[in-house]
């Protein structure tokens, strides 16, 4: 195992010129509040509400009926919204697993997916566009809105499990998102979101994270064959290194980056170094979402994840979906004070408040 010397040294070293973007055609907002639609844990009214300088938590509100509940499951979905130009922009990142349960609080939020200015779905597993099928189904996808993709792979049908006979983990059925209203686009390069964010776009390996994908995709199932890289043809399962996934940023005028790495198969620390890459901005304000950091990674990846994150010197964390408790205790521990936790419907509010 790495030593947290030779972590902290490595981190200092790693470049930042992959993937490099002008800073000035990328957007810089005041403010970014941000909804968790879905993640795996509820508390319903009774969270507790967290406000200091350019950062407020605020636990979802307790519900007018007794017989609502939000729901949690396996999954992720966030809703971002900014002030640009004294106009709301929305963007939703990613959709969670079960239609029902994205329909059932995106309702008890108040979540009007018609108003929504452009949507982002980080990769190709379930858990992350299985909600997805709501919007299709209520056709309430404003005809045009784009949804941006890293790489033709994420169509393809997955596999559970990195042998050639595991069971089918589903695909998107990209024929019928496209028929309910939404305009795929399909890009490994960083692309800027309804005038308030930006992806990532490809995201290579500068850290020392190597996490474990625990899928298989089926080229030319879902997925057209001759639009995926050339050393990804060939018509046989193979082991997912989720090459196409996207991180979402947000750069807030005068603190720095707010990042999302919905599940990080490529690493949190190596989603984080891109969005540095991509904008410019070296100081980090947050680091949100999944860091998959559960199994098949292990406790001493989690460690060293850790010391990574605290290298980076992020003014705040909010891990969920798949960051894994001992990450989460260990980051708890390394980074006192900066380590909050947002349950399903839970507004984080970065910037001005």
């Amino acid at each position: 195992m790495l030593t947290r010397r030779s972590l902290l040294a490595a981190l200092a070293a790693l470049p930042l010129t992959t993937g490099a973007r002008s800073k000035a055609s990328l957007p810089t907002i005041d403010s970014v509040e941000l909804t968790v639609v879905a993640d795996g844990t509820v508390v319903g009214g009774f969270g507790t509400a967290f406000a200091t300088d350019g950062f407020a938590v605020k636990p979802p509100s307790r519900l007018a009926s007794y017989r609502d509940t939000f729901k949690a499951e396996w999954g992720y979905s966030v809703l971002a919204r900014a002030q640009v130009g004294g106009a709301d922009r929305r963007v939703l990142v990613d959709f969670g697993y079960s239609p029902e349960i994205f329909a059932n609080n995106a309702r008890l939020l108040g979540i009007d997916t018609a108003t929504i200015d452009a949507m982002v779905l980080s990769h190709g597993h379930r858990d992350h566009y299985g909600g997805l099928e709501a919007l299709v189904a209520s056709r309430s996808i404003r005809h045009g809105t784009p949804i941006y993709v890293g790489g033709e792979e994420i169509f393809c049908e997955r596999l559970r499990g990195t042998v050639p006979d595991a069971p089918a983990f589903g695909r998107i059925d990209r024929a019928a998102v496209e028929r309910a209203g939404a305009n795929w686009l399909v890009s490994n390069e960083p692309q800027p979101l309804a005038g308030i964010g930006f992806t990532t776009g490809a995201i290579p390996f500068v850290s020392p994270e190597r996490p474990k994908v625990p899928t298989m995709m089926v080229p030319g199932q879902g997925c057209a064959l001759e639009r995926l890289p050339e050393d990804r043809r060939l018509p046989e399962p193979r082991v997912d290194d989720a090459q196409h996934e996207l991180g979402t940023a947000f750069a807030i005028r005068g603190r720095g980056l707010v990042v999302i790495g919905s599940c990080s198969h490529r690493g949190i620390i190596n989603t984080v170094r891109q969005a540095q890459a991509v904008s410019g901005e070296q100081r980090i304000f947050a680091i949100v979402g999944g860091f998959h950091l559960v199994a098949p990674q292990t406790e001493a990846q989690a460690l060293e994840t850790v010391d990574l994150m605290k290298a980076l010197d992020p003014a705040w964390v909010v891990p969920g979906h798949c960051s894994g408790e001992s990450f989460i205790a260990a980051a708890t521990a390394a980074m006192p004070g900066r380590v909050h936790r947002a349950p399903v419907g839970t507004k984080l509010v970065f910037g001005k408040i």
